[in-house]
């Protein structure tokens, strides 16, 4: 049995307030100075795009959360992007990650709009939720692979563009391109 001390008289007790269990995690798998935009624009093809665009510790933090989410995944089939502190969604966007059980089918799943039509879902297998987090850690380990645009399903009403924002400075700063 553990051995708790009991205060002495007199002695001030100075209680924390626990961090909520969602905050908690977040936190923990969060990069200093991490910081991921998304916001709705049209690819070059005319399509809708979701761009997620951040800087390096903001993507690497993006990929340790989804690599979480992964391993929580018998506990949850959500994830809001809007609630991990890193990530600004543009105006009144909102994006949210719903993990699937469906087999992997080598695509990074799809989009769909909720409404107001600035409110997305983004319905991804388990497996195919790896590969994107594993992608979002290649572009925060390889300096000269900056974007990556995913490869939705048919069915998506968008398409996905990864963008590191600081890659320049971070060449500059002397990491190593081959």
């Amino acid at each position: 049995m553990r051995q708790t001390r009991q205060p002495v008289k007199g002695e001030e007790i100075n209680f924390v307030r626990p961090q909520s269990h969602h905050d908690s995690p977040y936190r923990f798998f969060t990069v200093p100075g991490a910081s991921v935009q998304l916001r709705l624009a049209s690819s070059s093809q005319g399509r809708p795009g979701l761009q997620v665009f951040g800087n390096r510790a903001g993507l690497l933090s993006l990929a340790n959360v989804l690599l979480w989410f992964l391993a929580n995944a018998s506990r949850r089939e959500f994830l809001s992007l809007g609630d991990l502190p890193f990530v600004h969604e543009e105006g009144s966007l909102s994006v949210c990650i719903r993990m699937t059980t469906e087999d992997r089918k080598g695509e990074h799943g799809a989009l769909c709009r909720k409404d107001k039509r600035q409110q997305l879902e983004w319905a991804i297998s388990e497996d195919d939720l790896q590969e994107v987090a594993l992608l979002m850690h290649r572009l925060t380990s390889v300096a000269e692979h900056e974007y990556d645009r995913l490869k939705m399903s048919v069915d998506s009403e968008a398409e996905i563009h990864l963008r590191m924002t600081d890659a320049a400075e971070w060449i500059s700063d002397g990491a190593r391109v081959e």
